[in-house]
């Protein structure tokens, strides 16, 4: 038979936890202390670990095939990051040059005409 002991709070009675020295009462919530004669200690228990397979390979033993096989999306990575940045260059640059265009062949009818 498990004994119980009162909350000071509520006045329910409460069973102790298995290896606790506190808990909460389970009626109103207020913190307990256990009493040392009612205190339970618990049985350790052991969990069983899985048996290892035997065929796996080391992260250190697979990491320069994992390195050669990742290259080509590195260098295709750098490629298009040095392309971005030369074409983010290029294209302000070349619709700088196409508008002062328009306005020089536009403007050149307008000088023709003054010459005249």
């Amino acid at each position: 038979m498990t004994q119980t002991f009162p909350c000071p709070a509520c006045g329910a009675p409460n069973e102790p936890e298995a290896g606790q020295v506190r808990m909460a009462c389970m009626y109103c919530g207020a913190n307990l202390s256990i009493p040392e004669q009612l205190r339970v200690e618990t049985n350790p228990t052991a969990e069983r670990m899985p048996p290892k397979t035997g065929a796996g390979r080391s992260p250190e033993i697979d990491a320069p095939d994992l390195l050669r096989k990742a290259q080509p999306v590195a260098v295709g990575a750098w490629n298009l990051f040095a392309a971005w940045t030369w074409l983010r260059w290029l294209f302000p640059a070349c619709l700088t040059i196409f508008i002062l265009g328009c306005v020089a062949v536009g403007l050149i009818p307008v000088i023709w005409g003054l010459t005249r």
